[in-house]
């Protein structure tokens, strides 16, 4: 399905937060499924061309990592931890029911909900535990995962016992995992300003490629858009001033302090920052030519007389 226009300019917002518009991948990917509910072919291809990257890349991505699902997963996830000790504690027994309870890993009935098993949650004094949508539950008899399955399926999780908050469905979870409503664009734009005002900008490298982005925005689908490209060489832009001579004076000071901590730490590191202090030449004692001969091994010293011995 072709996604919304509020959803295409949503995500091109958080492509233009990064300085290699690839970066932006796991977020949109988030985004992607708080629309659809899953990472569909379709969702692989709309991040693909927004990143000029390949869906081959992109599938590889959303099949690596566990949060993405390439299924419709319904309103509530249900992840039942069968690490070692929630596993003794009952935790695969509750998997398996689940399982039997949904006749397979997702039940498409009322709310819709998906079941999985789940490495450590990092809980484990509440063993056994189960997750709705990420919220922690537990510990948990059988019978009480059950009730959670239940409420899930009603449409009613109730409030986690362990933090209080009663989770909300799927792709809200989503939503709120791509970072879109955050608020932190005009604070990373800021940043990326006084980036491209220092005496030495950043160099970002792409894992394909060593040609260095010199400056934020380099890559051309990515960091600031057209607002850093149009002033690439900063201060000469009509258009935009972005950085005033306070700023470079800032970012000057800061790169020089830092150029010159750098400095110290590898004298500390390689002892030429307190050496052995030599003697002074002129208290240097002088050495006989046995003393020099013993010193360096050398025998050209004549040998005494019998005349001298006597």
């Amino acid at each position: 399905m072709p996604f919304p226009d509020d959803t295409v300019e949503e995500a091109q917002r958080l492509v233009r937060r990064y300085p290699v518009a690839r970066s932006a991948l796991l977020p949109l990917l988030h985004l992607v499924q708080s629309v659809e509910g899953y990472v569909s072919d379709e969702g692989i291809a709309f991040c693909a061309d927004l990143l000029a990257l390949t869906k081959a890349e992109v599938g590889a991505v959303a099949t690596f990592y566990t949060m993405y699902k390439r299924e419709p997963v319904g309103d509530y996830l249900l992840s039942v931890c069968t690490n070692p000790t929630c596993m003794i504690a009952g935790g695969q027994d509750i998997y398996e029911a689940y399982v039997e309870a949904c006749g397979g890993h997702v039940d498409p009935e009322g709310a819709g909900v998906m079941v999985e098993h789940a490495e450590c949650l990092g809980i484990c004094d509440a063993a056994p535990v189960v997750t709705i949508n990420y919220e922690n539950y537990g510990p948990v008899t059988k019978d009480e995962a059950l009730e959670l399955l239940d409420k899930a399926r009603k449409g009613e999780p109730p409030a986690s016992n362990v933090s209080g908050y009663t989770p909300p469905t799927f792709k809200q979870v989503e939503r709120e995992f791509s970072g879109i409503e955050d608020g932190t664009d005009d604070y990373l734009i800021e940043a990326a300003r006084l980036q491209a005002s220092a005496a030495a900008g950043p160099s970002y490298r792409t894992g394909e490629t060593d040609i260095p982005v010199t400056h934020p925005g380099g890559d051309p689908a990515g960091h600031g858009g057209e607002l850093f490209r149009e002033a690439s060489s900063i201060g000469s832009s009509p258009i935009r001033q972005l950085a005033t001579d306070e700023d470079r004076e800032i970012a000057s000071e800061l790169i020089d302090g830092m150029r010159g901590e750098a400095v110290q730490m590898a004298k500390h590191l390689t002892g030429e920052d307190d050496p052995a202090p030599a003697p002074p030449v002129d208290e240097q004692p002088e050495m006989s030519d046995e003393q020099v001969g013993a010193a360096t091994g050398e025998t050209d010293v004549d040998p005494p007389t019998d005349d001298e011995e006597a």
